[in-house]
């Protein structure tokens, strides 16, 4: 089969970025949004290869102090990713706020499933606890640091793990992960900083080599199972038809 463009399951870009410039990147992405209002500005957009979450991130006060519940539903009705959300041990906002907005997030994906990418930084026994609570399919958890028997029970919950360029030296944790769970991210632009590949979304060359790597494949058979990856976590929640053509497109030929 044709090898697909590099995939990045999480990356922060500009919300007026020019179209041209998110073709010139030559990957698909997950293009991820920290507020309601960011989603807003970005909810009319018709990118071919990125696809735009809906996001409340927990290290932001005005962004949480401001979740509307019911807004958040419209907002997922027209999304086909939610992201970022989680909850973040080192946030001015006091951990029970998180916890108020992750809760209604999860409730609202518990109707809505979609794919979503989940911050978790300091604070990974408390979001565990929040996905034993309110269980969701399509769940990733963004650039996991969390403990050896933390990686062990999330993946016994079913969550599956995206991994930036920074995380390349973090073994103990990696080889916790089946690599049916892993997929690749940049977190652009934090997590691509002391690459020395160039430090745009979809550079996940660095990500792909290595685990190829680990685990004795090609980095072309990688970037296959990162693909199979995705499209098996986007079916479990239904979620194919959400995507664009080029998605679709892609999914299909993975067979």
């Amino acid at each position: 089969m044709k090898t697909p463009p590099p995939l990045d399951t999480h990356a922060h870009l500009a919300v007026d970025i020019d179209a041209s410039a998110v073709r010139s990147l030559g990957a698909f992405v997950f293009a991820m949004t920290r507020s309601l209002d960011e989603f807003a500005a970005v909810s009319s957009r018709s990118d071919l290869r990125a696809s735009w979450g809906v996001g409340v991130h927990p290290g932001l006060v005005r962004t949480i102090r401001a979740f509307d519940p019911t807004a958040f539903s419209r907002a997922v009705a027209s999304a086909a990713v939610v992201g970022e959300v989680g909850l973040d041990g080192a946030s001015r906002v006091p951990m029970a706020e998180q916890v108020r907005v992750f809760r209604a997030v999860l409730k609202e994906l518990s109707r809505q499933p979609r794919v979503v990418s989940v911050h978790s930084s300091g604070a990974h026994f408390q979001l565990l606890r929040e996905l034993h609570r309110t269980p969701v399919s399509g769940v990733i958890l963004h650039w996991w640091t969390g403990s050896p028997e933390l990686t062990e029970e999330a993946v016994r919950l079913g969550c599956y793990f995206s991994l930036p360029p920074a995380m390349m030296s973090s073994l103990d944790v990696i080889d916790l992960i089946p690599l049916e769970r892993v997929l690749p991210e940049t977190d652009h632009p934090y997590g691509d900083r002391r690459t020395s590949a160039a430090k745009q979304p979809g550079e996940v060359g660095e990500v792909e080599h290595r685990i190829a790597k680990l685990r004795g494949l090609e980095p072309r058979d990688v970037r296959i199972r990162f693909w199979r990856n995705l499209r098996m976590l986007v079916d479990d929640v239904d979620g194919r038809h959400r995507f664009g053509a080029a998605w679709q497109t892609t999914f299909e030929q993975l067979d």
